[in-house]
């Protein structure tokens, strides 16, 4: 069977708050099964069906059943974890809990409104998770111990695509790989200078009061998520913004005005609202210099004659990807586009966004298309040749053209059978104890056996 894997923020702090929502006095826990010395509560269970829920399951008590086996396998992970001396690294711990302590944060408004939910201070609230935390990240240590091993050949990969049945292989769309380059033109010099000049005048007037920033950025500021409120971006944790725009907030006190300062944006000039630690709330003005026509034909115009280059002969595609590309995460591939889901130059032609898709349905294999005008996704402007490199039409997976996926398959199923067999081993020799309304579940391994040979049930 395969594992769900343990690595769900929500699940860690669930339990904890579920506990501190009750009553004193009132009994709100309790164990209901135990691996080796690893004990699993009643809460632990809530929070991670609870998790489930969130993903989308329909709640019933086969959904139960599996999380439930879930945590059997996590405990049976940390107490063989123990048993072996796996370490697990104290800057790990660290580094896990900060960034789950800044999530939460966030979620609740700052570090001030997290401790007033918990009724503790952020260092306390750390000491109660750091267990937990150790044990998660000792799950993912043993379960990178188990598979690592694991080695699958060509000649493996080929005996598992022969055993899927016929009517089982499965049907794959029509599928392109492509390449671009792209040519972002930059505004000229002296609209750079008009827009800084712009921008200082309104933060002049916002100094001299004689315009409230709160006008000035609903008036004029081009950053449309944040206009519309007066320019304030709400309580945001260190790392959500681009590293200049944190740095000004940083050297911020409340109430002050910065300078403008330049990020990939644009200019821009803020004015603080409050800081509470790693979080700040800050107004801010936006301007972004506009890329003329002129700069825009100039773009176009490059792209054209290095389309030219390449159909005469005189340069791959790829070489002038390399050395032209604007695009930062294709150029090092001369230009291959990769598909984010699946790390893979293979794209489902459905997937494909709708301007991408009709310039490729033109293309033959090898063929350019003409430079294309496109908006980028901070709504700036650029051009961009592609060539279509490869086109499969809809087929059942074969291993020529779909080896990659095929591999992937196999090496999943051999990662889930190394896992049961890891299982089963550990199960012969770990007493393990389950509370009767679980011994109803149907399992993926056999833990009742073990209840009932080695430690009995739980008492309710």
């Amino acid at each position: 069977m395969m594992w769900r894997s343990f690595s769900s923020v929500g699940a860690v702090l669930f339990a904890v708050s579920v506990s501190m929502a009750q009553p004193a006095g009132v009994v709100i826990d309790r164990i209901i099964a135990v691996v080796g010395r690893q004990a699993i509560l009643h809460s632990d269970l809530i929070a991670r069906v609870d998790q489930d829920r969130q993903n989308g399951a329909i709640i019933n008590p086969v959904v139960e059943c599996g999380a439930f086996e879930d945590l059997l396998y996590e405990k049976l992970l940390v107490e063989q974890g123990r048993i072996d001396s796996v370490e697990v690294d104290e800057a790990q711990i660290k580094a896990e809990l900060d960034r789950r302590i800044r999530y939460f944060s966030a979620q609740l408004g700052g570090d001030v409104e997290l401790e007033k939910f918990y009724g503790k201070s952020v260092t306390e609230i750390k000491s109660d998770f750091r267990d937990q935390v150790r044990d998660q990240l000792m799950v993912q240590n043993m379960q990178q111990t188990i598979t690592s091993d694991i080695r699958i050949t060509p000649r493996e990969v080929q005996r598992f695509y022969q055993r899927i049945p016929e009517d089982s292989v499965p049907l794959i769309n029509a599928e392109v790989e492509y390449a671009q380059i792209l040519r972002i033109p930059k505004p000229s010099i002296d609209e750079e200078r008009r827009v800084r000049r712009r921008i200082e005048e309104f933060r002049e007037s916002v100094l001299g009061g004689e315009k409230d920033m709160c006008t000035v950025a609903t008036l004029y500021s081009e950053d449309p998520g944040s206009a519309k409120d007066c320019g304030e971006l709400g309580l945001v944790p260190l790392g959500t913004m681009v590293p200049e725009f944190d740095a000004v907030a940083m050297s911020l006190k409340e109430g002050e005005v910065s300078q403008v300062f330049k990020t990939q944006f644009g200019y821009h000039f803020m004015q603080m609202v409050e800081r509470r630690g790693e979080y700040y709330n800050a107004r801010h003005v936006l301007m972004r210099p506009q890329v003329g026509s002129a700069e825009l034909q100039e773009a176009r115009l490059l792209l054209d004659s290095l389309a030219g280059l390449v159909r005469d002969g005189m340069a791959t595609f790829a070489d002038l990807a390399t050395k032209y590309s604007d695009d930062e995460d294709s150029k090092g591939a001369n230009g291959l586009m990769i598909e984010p889901n699946s790390n893979s130059p293979r794209w489902d032609m459905g997937d494909l966004e709708q301007q991408t898709f009709f310039v490729l349905d033109k293309l033959k294999e090898q063929e350019m298309s003409d430079p294309q005008l496109i908006v980028m996704p901070d709504a700036t402007k650029a051009y961009r040749i592609v060539q279509l490199i490869l086109r499969s039409p809809p087929h059942r997976a074969n291993l020529k053209d779909d080896y990659r996926m095929i591999q992937q398959a196999a090496e999943g199923k051999m990662r889930a059978e190394v896992v049961d067999k890891w299982v089963r081993d550990r199960l012969a020799n770990t007493n393990v104890r389950i509370v009767d309304k679980y011994t109803t579940c149907t399992f993926g391994h056999d833990w009742l056996k073990t209840t009932a040979d080695q430690g009995g049930k739980i008492d309710p």
